[in-house]
């Protein structure tokens, strides 16, 4: 896929250790602001916005990613994602639902696309810190990758 909005339960997931794959992340290139989730048991309410160059991910009526892909301060960011194989230029308007064996339920799911002159929330958001040793095992993941890719 070209990108991933990570669905997960944080507090029992080995992803949701890391902010870069934990829940609302823009999944191995962009943590949430903080962790708007629901206590399980609970629906979380996620939305997707998409316009230009700009990616929103919203958790429960809360802003927690704000990313501008063409902004040379995420051009790391970028790059983690072009190696995992996206395109981001290329995204289109295909929704795709994924799960790994975990149970998961969806809701009233809209798709629509956005007039030319609806105006965007432009606040910023800051991605959650990320601990020294998280940030290693993810060079040493996406090492992986790549050079699986190469073979």
């Amino acid at each position: 896929g070209q990108y991933e909005y990570q669905i997960l339960d944080n507090s029992v997931h080995a992803d949701g250790k890391n902010p870069r794959t934990s829940a609302a992340s823009l999944y191995f290139c962009m943590a949430p602001s903080h962790d708007a989730t629901k206590p399980v048991g609970e629906w979380n309410q996620g939305r997707i916005v998409c316009k230009g160059t700009i990616i929103q991910h919203w958790l429960n009526g809360k802003k927690v990613i704000h990313f501008d892909y063409s902004d040379s301060k995420w051009a790391f960011n970028v790059d983690m994602l072009e190696k995992r194989g996206a395109k981001l230029p290329a995204r289109g308007a295909n929704l795709s639902l994924q799960d790994h064996g975990n149970p998961v339920w969806y809701q009233a799911i809209k798709l629509r696309k956005l007039p030319a002159n609806e105006k965007l929330n432009m606040d910023p958001v800051n991605p959650a810190k990320i601990a020294d040793e998280i940030l290693e095992a993810e060079r040493k993941k996406l090492e992986g990758i790549v050079n699986r890719r190469k073979k």
